[in-house]
Parts: C-alpha cells; structure tokens; sequence
C-alpha cells in the first residue's frame, strides 16, 4: 500500500474594507465595512454605534480598532446585550492596541472579545 500525500494550498486572504474614522463624533456605519479604526490626531473621537438589524445583522460581527494614543470612546445607543442606559460607553485605553470586537444578535450588540476596553 502506497502513501500519498495531499494538501490544499492556502490561498492569501481577501482584502477585508476597513474604515478609518478621523472624526470628533463620528457614527460608526456598518454598512459598507466590518473592520473600524478610530484615528483622530491630537483628540478624542466620540464614536456612536446604532443598535443593529435584526433581521439583517444577526450574528455580523464587528472589529473597532484604536490608531491613536486616545482614549476614544464609542457610544452604543441601546447599550451592550439592550441593556438601555446601562453599559453604553466603551472607553478604548490610550494605546493603539486597543480594540474590541462585537456580535450583533435580537437587535443589540454583545461583547465578544476586547483589549483595553472599560464599559460603563
């Protein structure tokens, strides 16, 4: 009996569009992107993020990125899991190695995985 041997090559990965926002309030648009960046120079950006689709968005996942040494913030107007006014603001810490990624389910965003983020 012979050995064979087999394998698939992997192909590189697809290019994945990523957003940058340079903005002092911007609205994170989920529309066209699912990888984000905030990246304002010299300041804060006060991001806001609207609840998702139900329909659409359910299980869509999202990757928000700091570029800058700021402690940007996004603002998640029905709060994390739809909790109201409770744990709304994600504040990224003041290194660009901050981010956080979020699953979009029944209409609201639940936190998935993070790095540097305080929710409050």
């Amino acid at each position: 009996m012979s050995a064979t041997n087999s394998y698939t090559r992997r192909k590189p990965p697809k290019p994945v569009p990523v957003i940058t926002y340079t903005g002092a309030t911007d609205a994170i648009d989920i529309r066209g992107a699912d990888n984000f960046i905030l990246n304002r120079a010299g300041a804060v950006d006060a991001a806001t993020l609207a609840a998702p689709t139900t329909v659409l968005d359910d299980g869509r996942e999202i990757w928000v990125r700091n570029g800058t040494t700021q402690a940007n913030t996004i603002t998640i107007s029905a709060g994390l899991g739809g909790s109201g006014a409770s744990y709304t603001v994600l504040t990224f810490l003041a290194v660009v190695a901050a981010n956080v990624r979020l699953r979009a389910w029944g209409g609201a965003w639940y936190l998935v995985g993070q790095y540097g983020i305080t929710v409050s």
